[in-house]
């Protein structure tokens, strides 16, 4: 019982200083960030709304779980309290010097979204951008905070309201990506269930996957006559690989 007890004493004398400095390097290593500490109180849901549902809107986004804060987006200094300090290159939107100013995003944006960005450069919606300033941008269909994918629902909501009959504008744009869209999803419930079907032959998949991943990537460009043609391509490869493994199995 005494040796117990003598064991008990010694690892409380050792553990106890040694959680103490995890305690003091993990609050060192990982300071806390002032634009969050700051953004967050609850006094900006009378003084600023629209500030506190931004804040509210990024905790648990898929941005926030990635590790993107404000200064990635936004700038400033997350090391420093004062509000002054924490601010000296955070420049309004309204700047054209601003990383959030509507012409930059997709420049702000494709510091992480590389290849995406890199396709959207070559797009008429980004020439627009550049020349008028009114083109749309990454926003336009994605928002900012909580990032929407592709749903059929967005390209009503968000094309529509240049690419319609009284614009003139191309109008028959919204059918041809709803249906790109259909038959990617349609298409990505064939290559999951392919996927665990061929494990044993992964080179069957090989080019249906390089051309899912191409429409996927090239899509930005927003040249959708060769992508709509590319998507009925890959759903009817897709369909004839379901067929086959469908086929053995009934054997």
């Amino acid at each position: 019982m005494k040796c117990q007890k003598g064991i008990f004493f010694y690892f409380y004398i050792i553990s106890v200083p040694l959680l103490f400095l995890v305690l003091v390097i993990t609050t060192d290593a990982f300071p806390s960030d002032s634009c969050i500490e700051c953004h967050r109180d609850v006094k900006f849901r009378v003084e600023n709304k629209v500030l506190f549902d931004y804040y509210n809107n990024w905790k648990g986004s898929v941005h926030d779980l990635a590790g993107v804060s404000c200064k990635d987006c936004h700038g400033g200094d997350p090391a420093k309290v004062k509000k002054e300090e924490a601010h000296p290159d955070h420049l309004s939107p309204d700047d054209s010097s601003s990383m959030v100013f509507y012409k930059n995003i997709p420049a702000t944006c494709g510091k992480c979204h590389e290849k995406i960005y890199a396709n959207f450069v070559q797009s008429d919606h980004y020439k627009a951008l550049e020349k008028t300033g009114k083109g749309p941008n990454c926003v336009t269909c994605h928002g900012s905070v909580v990032t929407n994918v592709y749903y059929a629902s967005i390209i009503v909501s968000t094309c529509v309201i240049c690419h319609n009959q009284q614009t003139q504008n191309h109008p028959q744009i919204i059918s041809v990506a709803e249906q790109i869209l259909q038959r990617l999803n349609v298409s990505k419930g064939y290559l999951k269930w392919t996927s665990i079907h061929y494990k044993d032959e992964p080179g069957k998949l090989t080019e249906v996957k390089a051309l899912y991943q191409h429409i996927s990537d090239s899509w930005h460009q927003f040249h959708l006559e060769t992508t709509d043609q590319d998507s009925v391509k890959l759903q009817s490869d897709l369909e004839a690989l379901f067929n086959e493994a469908y086929e053995k199995e009934k054997q």
